[in-house]
């Protein structure tokens, strides 16, 4: 009789032996599958491993990407209402005559030069010609013409000069007439370079003097 038993209860352990092991390797219900990641696909940020480095050094002098705008800086000009008591236009000195003390006219106002720091310089009188034609020009400093206000917007250029001391002071040039006189020169130097030298045939290189 007890041999029956414990023959019985051996079928019985055999027989649930795959039962078990088939609940072992099958998940339960109430658990979620492991999904695979395919091959080259993005891990989610959450689950990315974290490396470790440190974020890439930004070059002296660049602005990082994160940094906050700045505005541009806005400069508030100043104005001035009206003219000042005592102070002359250049559009009125312009054409205007100058004259020596005895008051005769040596000429008339072509420009004004104007130096770096924005102070007047000197004064260009168009002098000598008749109705425009031949006058020449020569240049006095600021400080040698006399200003006078006859009356208000009325003007005198008082030069202690003569007329022939203007015909004898040398021509002003200006700057843009000096770098025209310069490329000319140049023109014809690299002209006269690559032509022959004209010989003379009455007096040939070498001939006996």
């Amino acid at each position: 009789m007890k041999t029956l038993l414990a023959t019985t209860a051996t079928l019985a352990i055999l027989s649930m032996g795959p039962v078990w092991a088939q609940s072992a390797t099958q998940p339960r219900a109430d658990e979620p599958l492991m999904e695979e990641t395919a091959p080259g696909a993005a891990m989610p940020a959450d689950e990315a491993p974290e490396t470790g480095s440190a974020p890439s050094e930004v070059p002296a002098g660049m602005p990082r990407a994160d940094a906050p705008m700045t505005g541009e800086a806005t400069a508030t000009a100043s104005f001035i209402g009206e003219q000042q008591d005592g102070n002359w236009l250049t559009s009125s000195l312009i054409g205007l005559d100058v004259t020596n003390p005895e008051g005769e006219t040596l000429g008339k106002v072509a420009a004004l030069e104007i130096g770096p720091d924005g102070q007047v310089v000197s004064v260009v009188i168009e002098a000598g010609g008749f109705l425009g034609m031949g006058a020449r020009q020569v240049a006095v400093p600021y400080e040698a013409v006399q200003h006078v206000t006859v009356t208000p917007g009325e003007h005198q250029l008082i030069l202690a000069a003569t007329a022939e001391d203007l015909e004898t002071a040398p021509d002003f040039v200006t700057r843009v007439q000096k770098r025209q006189e310069e490329d000319a020169v140049r023109v014809q130097q690299e002209m006269g370079a690559g032509q022959p030298a004209v010989v003379d045939p009455a007096n040939p290189p070498g001939a006996a003097q």
